[in-house]
């Protein structure tokens, strides 16, 4: 059946198959927007996501050792510099 109708477009006047043709894309491209919506709508809610969040909270932890402060994370990073250029 594909054969027959390719067969038929190819006989039609240019005309008419520009209009085929422009009515096939924006079919597509309708279709296209709808399976994004689709696959938008399994996106996680707020509050899944908020909990998703919540739940790694303190996962790179080290019990025992508290995380360094600002300055110190500054400060060696500048150590590591001045080491690294000299």
């Amino acid at each position: 059946m594909q054969i027959e109708l390719i067969e038929q477009i190819i006989h039609l006047p240019i005309a008419e198959r520009v209009e085929i043709i422009e009515r096939v894309s924006r079919s597509v491209r309708e279709d296209l927007q709808e399976n994004g919506k689709k696959q938008n709508e399994k996106e996680l809610s707020i509050e899944e996501r908020m909990k998703a969040v919540d739940s790694l909270r303190g996962i790179a932890a080290v019990e025992g050792k508290t995380p360094p402060t600002d300055e110190q994370v500054k400060e060696d990073y500048a150590n590591y510099l001045a080491e690294k250029y000299k």
